[in-house]
């Protein structure tokens, strides 16, 4: 029999109302349990480890578990109506700028499109505009994203880059599958020329069935001529593998040694469990979370990065992400920097992470090396109270800022709760 933790509000991955929701306890298992009366009842695993060692993980990132809503009534005292689809709630600690819907692949799964889509391309201009806006918005230490669809696919990216510089963003980040950038040394100087700081990297194993999962072919030689290309031309370079269980897996330990054979132009590994968003196969998902991807971690670099290395967020909700910094020794080792404490949440708290993104992520020459990831939340384990402490925000071309994940959130037909915002 399953043990309520808490309560929350979440959505239905059929119809995408608000419904409510419980975290539930099995044994070593944390649930979201829910039910549509439309659609009926639905459990997804959210935390692979006990009730006790999940609550304390909340609580070392700052949220007082015993203040946690018991029933939906006390959920809707902590949030306004109408909350989840409006605008977010905290200042972000990065903003990403949609640059196009278009792509030079056709994975498939993907989560930024729909095919069908209508074309979604603004001007250099249009640009500039949503720029200006975030910058104004979120203050002059804010971190901005480049983002698709694949930005590369338009010959105008340069410029794009060019404009944030010019409005004053000392750290732009493109977010890319790298396919362009492997191909030409010259284009990632151009970048690197036009503005452009740090490359975050699709970067899912180091053998090629990892990439035939994602992206239906084999591309691990581009991916490594990528890293080669951007650590030439002095971009930093972000690894971002996306985990998938049953396919790479038990590939995160070779993923780090990887990133530390181009250390220090490899200057983090940003592992993020996989979600369902868009285009994704029908039937079972297989899930995996933070305590799983953080266990593997261990396990596959023989504890030369440990468990215990890691600390929840506290600025967002301790639920969404995982961070550890490491430096290289001289015997060629990773030694923990941090040091594992309670944290109280700060209103500003985005500072403190511009300012570390900042001096972690951008081009330098200490082999230090920053090991983390993000969860982002889906249809079937949305939490609204999660939500509201999103600090990875999505530009809106209407002038809006919200939340990656109600950006991306679709049904499972692969209609988006927010189509047409970015």
């Amino acid at each position: 029999m399953s043990k309520i933790l808490s309560c929350t509000l979440s959505v239905c991955p059929y119809c995408l109302k608000e419904i409510p929701a419980k975290i539930t306890a099995e044994q070593d298992r944390v649930y979201m349990e829910k039910s549509c009366l439309e659609h009926g009842s639905m459990k997804t695993l959210i935390w692979e480890d006990s009730p006790e060692n999940y609550l304390k993980w909340l609580e070392d990132g700052g949220i007082h578990t015993d203040r946690l809503p018991r029933t939906e009534e006390e959920v809707c005292e902590q949030m306004r109506k109408g909350e989840f689809a409006g605008c977010a709630q905290v200042q972000p600690c990065s903003a990403a700028l949609m640059t196009t819907n278009r792509c030079n692949m056709d994975c498939p799964v993907c989560f930024t499109r729909k095919k069908g889509d209508r074309r979604y391309e603004p001007s250099v201009e249009e640009c500039r505009e949503q720029l200006a806006f975030y910058r104004a918005h979120a203050g002059q230490d804010a971190l901005v994203e480049l983002c698709g669809g694949e930005p590369t696919v338009r010959e105008d990216l340069p410029e794009i880059a060019r404009a944030a510089r010019e409005l004053g963003f000392s750290y732009v980040q493109l977010n890319t599958n790298g396919l362009r950038l492997s191909g030409s040394i010259a284009y990632c100087r151009l970048l690197k020329d036009s503005g452009v700081t740090t490359v975050y990297l699709g970067f899912d194993g180091v053998r090629e069935d990892a990439y035939q999962t994602k992206y239906g072919r084999s591309i691990l030689d581009q991916k490594r001529k990528a890293v080669e290309h951007c650590a030439e031309a002095g971009l930093a370079v972000v690894l971002v593998p996306c985990v998938i269980p049953g396919s790479n897996d038990g590939q995160l330990g070779e993923i780090i040694r990887f990133a530390k054979s181009y250390m220090p132009a490899v200057r983090g590994v940003y592992f993020q469990p996989v979600s369902y968003f868009g285009i994704y196969p029908e039937g079972e998902n297989p899930r995996i979370t933070i305590p799983e991807v953080i266990r593997r971690i261990e396990t596959q670099t023989e504890g030369e990065v440990r468990a215990q290395d890691f600390l929840p967020g506290a600025y967002e909700h301790a639920a969404c992400t995982f961070q550890g910094i490491f430096l290289c020794d001289g015997t060629g080792k990773l030694r923990s920097l941090n040091r594992r404490m309670r944290r109280e949440k700060s209103e500003d708290g985005y500072r403190s992470i511009r300012k570390s993104t900042k001096l972690l992520w951008i081009p330098g020459d200490k082999k230090m090396i920053s090991i983390g990831g993000m969860a982002f939340q889906d249809a079937w384990n949305m939490d609204l109270l999660r939500i509201r402490r999103c600090s990875v925000q999505i530009i809106g071309r209407d002038r809006q800022m919200r939340p990656l994940c109600t950006k991306y959130l679709s049904d499972i037909y692969g209609n988006k709760l927010c189509p047409g915002i970015a």
